[in-house]
């Protein structure tokens, strides 16, 4: 059966490991990351990836859901880079949540299921979601709230994976339910028009982020050894550890994609 607890459980440990958080650059972030704009850390990436979203939104003014927010990194970059009236931000860890609510202060940052959003309908002009739908359980739950809680005419936008059919700990184990497999970008596609959603896009951006992720962090043990904040015995088993990480998510995952959509209206 699968678990939110034991997931949620599952990231506030990855998330607060020492070199996990070195390699994002002490950010909060963690995430694939967007490299198409340039970027030549996992930092940048991640910042990009929020941004790129905002870009696909019908509008970036208003108040805006951040579904999902971990520790605040991508909120906190909607409240910097961005000009939304009102940020609110969610997520399942109640430790995320107190990290989020100090990156983000200007922010309200509320424990909550993203599958049942403790929100009236019509509430907000504009929702992302980083890299974390295929984890709810279920998508489709998320994405039917996500039309209800927008006003007419507000946008949807996130990024989020097709697995492969096999998938292996992917599911359960890592945090798919069943009930999230889909095979392909056009089932993806179908299900968002058929809840109602107007105006999909779905871009598969695989090379772009999971691809350039697969390259830095496979570099990244040794860069960190020249540098000097690596000892070469330790570099070589986080290598290791990146090598195993790298295959694990080729071997996983089918499609990156950024996802857009809208609410008629």
């Amino acid at each position: 059966m699968f678990n939110n607890q034991k997931i949620v459980r599952a990231y506030d440990r990855l998330m607060n490991n020492s070199r996990q958080r070195r390699y994002y650059g002490d950010s909060g972030f963690y995430n694939f990351g967007y490299w198409a704009t340039g970027a030549t850390n996992q930092r940048a990436a991640s910042e990009a990836l929020v941004d790129v979203l905002v870009e696909r939104l019908p509008q970036q003014h208003g108040n805006i859901l951040d579904v999902a927010c971990g520790m605040g990194a991508s909120t906190h970059r909607l409240a910097e880079q961005h000009k939304f009236r009102h940020i609110t931000a969610i997520n399942l860890s109640q430790a995320q949540i107190d990290a989020a609510s100090k990156r983000a202060p200007a922010a309200t940052v509320l424990v909550m299921d993203a599958s049942k959003l403790e929100f009236p309908a019509n509430t907000f002009d504009s929702i992302i979601c980083v890299e974390a739908a295929f984890h709810f359980n279920t998508r489709e739950a998320f994405l039917r709230e996500a039309l209800r809680v927008l006003k007419p005419g507000g946008g949807l936008s996130l990024s989020d994976i097709v697995a492969r059919r096999f998938v292996g700990p992917l599911t359960g184990h890592a945090g798919m339910p069943g009930a999230n497999q889909l095979p392909n970008i056009a089932a993806y596609e179908s299900l968002l028009k058929s809840i109602g959603f107007a105006g999909v896009r779905i871009d598969d951006v695989t090379g772009d982020t999971l691809g350039a992720f697969r390259r830095s962090i496979k570099q990244w043990p040794a860069a960190e050894r020249i540098n000097g904040t690596m000892s070469f015995r330790s570099s070589l088993g986080v290598a290791a550890g990146a090598q195993l990480i790298s295959g694990y998510f080729h071997a996983t995952i089918r499609n990156y994609m950024l996802v857009s959509a809208r609410k008629p209206g």
